[in-house]
């Protein structure tokens, strides 16, 4: 008989970040969810954070590790590997190996990033931005976690699962059965990551 986890939700407010250096030193990077608890940042499965970058400059390797960057503020940044630039669209995730550790490159000053994390062979990540007149509905995969992060507007679930609202710059991570359904005005824009265990990987609380 299959166990079936309770729904649960966290609210994470900016307040609640963690803010640490970057692992090559070139900057710093707000934690917003780093799992499984007590891990490190060399050690993690999960992670889910904000980074400022401010001047051109190489990212942190991460072996093993599979990162889904998504510009969420500022005039343009590019990513090089090998010499090949790759241009991000604001609110458009870009996937890559992390262990790559491509050179930045800004278009017209400072940006800020969402940077989704899953270590490859444990977990997954699915990323996707959302708009607040036509966001779909969002479910925990089997195992797995659901993560919502605010960009602009304030975004509600009116389906009877609990979960607060959301002002820009929180984050809702949820687990369970239940389904939610997120709205807010025309102006609202969010990000969304569904977090699939694979294999054998255990449930992270």
């Amino acid at each position: 008989m299959t166990e079936t986890r309770p729904f649960r939700w966290r609210h994470i407010r900016p307040a609640d970040h963690s803010v640490i250096p970057w692992k090559n030193g070139g900057g710093i990077t707000r934690d917003i969810v780093l799992l499984p608890a007590g891990s490190g940042h060399d050690d993690f499965d999960i992670r889910v954070s904000l980074a400022p970058i401010v001047t051109d400059g190489p990212f942190s390797s991460f072996p093993g590790i599979e990162r889904h960057i998504t510009l969420l503020h500022g005039a343009g940044l590019e990513l090089v590997f090998d010499g090949q630039a790759r241009a991000l669209e604001r609110l458009r995730p870009l996937t890559f190996d992390s262990v790559l550790a491509p050179s930045s490159r800004l278009a017209g000053g400072a940006v800020e990033v969402l940077n989704v994390m899953t270590r490859r062979g444990r977990w997954q990540a699915q990323v996707l931005p959302l708009a607040g007149g036509s966001a779909p509905a969002l479910a925990a995969p089997p195992g797995g976690h659901v993560v919502l992060h605010a960009v602009r507007g304030v975004w509600r679930f009116d389906d009877g699962s609990g979960a607060p609202r959301l002002e820009a710059g929180d984050t809702l991570m949820a687990e369970g059965p239940a389904t939610l359904h997120p709205a807010a005005g025309a102006e609202g824009e969010a990000i969304a990551a569904l977090l699939s265990p694979v294999g054998g990987a255990a449930a992270l609380g």
